[in-house]
């Protein structure tokens, strides 16, 4: 049995080859709290394209897989169809937690009325996940941290494996020295060792006659020295003075981490055509960087020509104190073609080895066509600054 609609796209949060639902979030302030709910704005036609204007029941099901699977989430809305349009709030009913949202694919199928479910289920794409994204203004809870261009920073075990530059602040100065302990006292002395033998004594000389002096007798060879007496024991050691007081701790050197921000927001108007240089698009974010810092960053994009084919490059760009040239993180783009369709882009990058200053960091296009990009939708991105 096939449906009775037809579905088509609004916007950007599921995307695949089921584009029955959109999804629009708010912009979020950077410490904001993230919303338990994902609006879904979409428009409905029947089988012979004219818009649907009918109160009907939708249910919305969330599986683990593209065909077959576990439906690990469902809801169901009665929507009144306005020419096919309608808006409506996931989440109010049947709460997303985390073995919903927990970062691996998910796939969101629809059921209008008593139609069987529409084929084929729409992959969840980024924006829903950011409901994960609460923790940046509290606690992170990642089983590690990977950065596109530059890899693991963070491994499953905690530690940090990337960059070591500037993770780790001066040492402070030594404390002074504690005081000296008292001596202990000397060891008691050795007994001393046995006297050496006598030497033989010397011959004596003959007696001269009478009257004349007898010659002197010659004198006997010196004995041989005596055995060196045993070494006496070694005295007890004296007791150990007590300890010098421990010096003052020197002052902890600078965080890693400097800053954190966040943007996202609509891209707003046309990226003209055949410009050749990049321009930012949608909103962006400004950081303050000291000599030395790096700034790692993140953002994505929606975008579609009005009609015909553009070409051109998509990264991640900074500005100094908002003026002059728009440069790209370090050459990390990519190169996209576009179409009538809106072809979402991500892009993530790290530059370092920049002057002090105010940087304007955000989402920006090199549109080298010659058909301008006029249907746009959404951006949203993070950076960090680190030592």
């Amino acid at each position: 049995m096939t449906s009775r609609f037809n579905k088509t796209h609004l916007s950007a949060a599921f995307l695949g080859p089921i584009a029955f639902l959109g999804t629009l979030l708010a912009a979020q302030d950077a410490a904001a709290v993230v919303p338990p709910t994902i609006t879904h704005q979409g428009r409905l036609f029947d089988v012979d394209g004219a818009p649907v204007s009918d109160t009907l029941d939708v249910t919305f099901t969330i599986y683990d897989a593209a065909n077959g699977g576990t439906d690990i989430w469902s809801e169901t809305h009665s929507i009144t169809f306005d020419e096919g349009y309608y808006s409506v709030e996931l989440g109010n009913d049947t709460l997303f937690d985390s073995t919903v949202i927990d970062g691996s694919t998910r796939y969101m199928g629809v059921a209008v009325g008593s139609d069987p479910e529409m084929s084929p289920r729409g992959t969840v794409g980024s924006v829903p996940y950011a409901m994960l994204a609460n923790d940046v203004n509290g606690d992170i809870n990642p089983s590690s941290v990977n950065i596109p261009g530059v890899g693991q920073v963070i491994d499953e075990n905690g530690n940090w494996v990337g960059d070591p530059t500037g993770l780790v602040g001066p040492a402070g100065p030594a404390g002074p020295a504690g005081p000296a302990g008292a001596a202990g006292p000397a060891g008691a002395a050795g007994p001393a060792g046995p006297a050496g033998a006598a030497g033989p004594a010397g011959a004596t000389g003959a007696t001269g006659p009478a009257g004349a002096t007898g010659a002197t007798g010659a004198t006997g060879a010196v004995g041989p020295a005596g055995a060196v007496g045993p070494v006496g024991p070694v005295g007890a050691t004296g007791a150990t003075g007590p300890a010098g007081a421990a010096g003052a701790v020197g002052p902890a050197g600078p965080s890693g981490v400097v800053a954190t921000a966040a943007f996202n927001g609509s891209l707003g108007g046309a990226i003209a055509s055949g410009s050749g240089v990049y321009v930012f698009t949608g909103p962006t974010m400004i950081v303050a960087v000291a000599v030395g810092q790096r700034i790692t960053g993140s953002a994505s994009g929606a975008m579609a020509t009005g009609a015909g084919v553009a070409t051109g490059d998509v990264g991640l760009c900074y500005q100094l104190n908002g003026a002059g040239t728009i440069n790209n993180f370090t050459g990390n783009y990519l190169t996209v073609e576009w179409d009538t369709t809106r072809k979402p882009t991500s892009v993530s990058a790290s530059v370092s080895g920049l002057a002090a200053g105010n940087y304007t960091v955000g989402l920006c296009v090199r549109n080298n066509g010659v058909t301008a990009l006029t249907d746009n939708d959404y951006v949203n991105g993070w950076v960090v600054v680190t030592n």
